[in-house]
């Protein structure tokens, strides 16, 4: 199988900025979402819907607004239980009718129109109305309860993220793009990584290199609070900073304002470097980590990350549809108490979380979570496996790969080697 291109891969969008000189709307070699796949997520909601007697729902939230409309130009898309939907968008029309596949994209001139404009098009209110309660700010949330004075709301985030889970071949080749701009990134990082340079200046090599091939650079993550810059290239003893984020490695960070990843630390002879790293496509993300070292690994670190392959192995023998979470879980924690690493596994103390995998897709805390439970894995799901050691006064250490699950098991979409690279110091 070939590699995806890194810059745009299948049908372009073909937008002259015309004769006039006026830039276009949209990147010229972007790619638009078809309105077939806009069409079967619109049909799956209203299924949804359906089951749980609404009779429709906002989306509103950028993550899902692009899922089902393909644009984040400032909407509400209205989702009524049959019917065509309706996109509502006050800022910028023009360019949500250019990048949205829906036939159905309405001017709102306020938000305060919007009960009279679902009237106009969908011949009344609804009743009982389906809203991201997960997400959405309370004062959105009241400013729509006086909206709609009549209507009961019900949180269908949850159902959302349920049905986002499962990925398309069109969504897992978004994100085996990503997973190339990964590889290639990683590739060129040896030639990146100088002595005595700090971790900031490291990651802005990185960072600038990412961007050329086309990273789009914002990691959008739905739970409240999680933040992140797209790489956590932490040296040395930086990755056995515990911190906030819900992740075994958190690095210092440059203030406590972020408080979590690079920090001004010099990586010296010796240090090895943890390349924990996002990339981004065309919205979607693959999550990648490997390793680097100025000279030689110390044993106690080639051992750990040696574990760290092990429970990769231990995963990629039990994962496949129809298992449980938890049943990775275990299989990921039985391999690590077989190195004897039980306790720096997925890190220690305060910073230490209970899963060793995360669905990724338009956000990086997507659904399945590889944790204590019973939900089960499907095929079409995409998780990023990332068995990491944190070992108190050496450093943080372990691989990452994105991984796509088939009806065989699961398949890696990042490939690059999974060596060590060792770099002359």
């Amino acid at each position: 199988m070939a590699r995806p291109d890194l810059v745009a891969a299948g049908a372009l969008v073909d937008m002259d900025a015309g004769s006039s000189g006026e830039a276009p709307f949209i990147e010229p070699r972007a790619r638009l979402t078809p309105a077939d796949e806009v069409e079967r997520r619109i049909a799956a909601f209203q299924t949804v819907l359906e089951e749980r007697a609404l009779d429709g729902a906002l989306i509103l939230q950028n993550a899902d607004l692009y899922y089902f409309s393909g644009t984040i130009q400032q909407s509400h898309l209205y989702v009524p239980a049959g019917g065509p939907p309706s996109l509502f968008t006050r800022k910028v029309v023009e360019r949500a009718r250019r990048e949205s596949p829906l036939d159905d994209v309405v001017a709102l001139p306020s938000t305060r129109d919007l009960p009279a404009a679902i009237v106009a098009r969908h011949g009344r209110l609804p009743v009982q109305l389906g809203l991201e309660l997960d997400v959405l700010p309370v004062r959105r949330v009241r400013r729509l309860q006086k909206l709609f004075p009549g209507a009961a709301f019900a949180d269908i985030g949850p159902d959302v993220v349920r049905l986002r889970a499962v990925k398309s071949a069109w969504e897992i080749e978004r994100i085996a793009v990503a997973a190339a701009l990964a590889d290639e990134v990683f590739h060129r990082a040896s030639e990146l990584l100088e002595e005595g340079m700090t971790e900031a200046a490291f990651a802005g090599r990185v960072e600038s290199e990412a961007r050329a091939l086309g990273h789009e650079g914002v990691i959008r993550m739905r739970g409240f609070n999680q933040e992140m810059f797209y790489g956590q290239l932490l040296s040395g003893t930086s990755g056995t900073a515990a911190t906030f984020l819900d992740t075994p490695l958190g690095g210092t960070g440059l203030s406590p304002a972020v408080a979590q990843g690079v920090s001004f630390r010099p990586i010296r002879r010796g240090d090895h470097v943890v390349f924990d790293f996002v990339a981004v496509r065309e919205g979607y993300m693959a999550d990648f980590t490997r390793i680097l070292v100025l000279g030689r690994l110390r044993d106690e670190l080639a051992r750990a990350y040696g574990a760290a392959l092990q429970v990769e192995e231990a995963v990629r023998a039990v994962a496949r549809p129809g298992v449980t979470c938890g049943a990775v879980w275990a299989a990921a924690e039985a391999a690590a108490q077989t190195a004897g690493l039980s306790e720096s596994f997925m890190g220690v103390g305060e910073g230490k979380v209970r899963f060793v995998g995360h669905g990724v897709g338009l956000e990086l805390d997507e659904l399945p979570v590889l944790a204590a439970g019973e939900s089960r894995l499907e095929e079409g799901m995409v998780f990023a496996l990332e068995p990491k050691f944190v070992l108190p006064g050496l450093g943080a250490i372990g691989v990452e790969n994105t991984w796509r699950v088939t009806e065989d098991g699961i398949v890696p979409l990042t490939r690059a080697s999974e060596e060590v690279v060792e770099l002359p110091a």
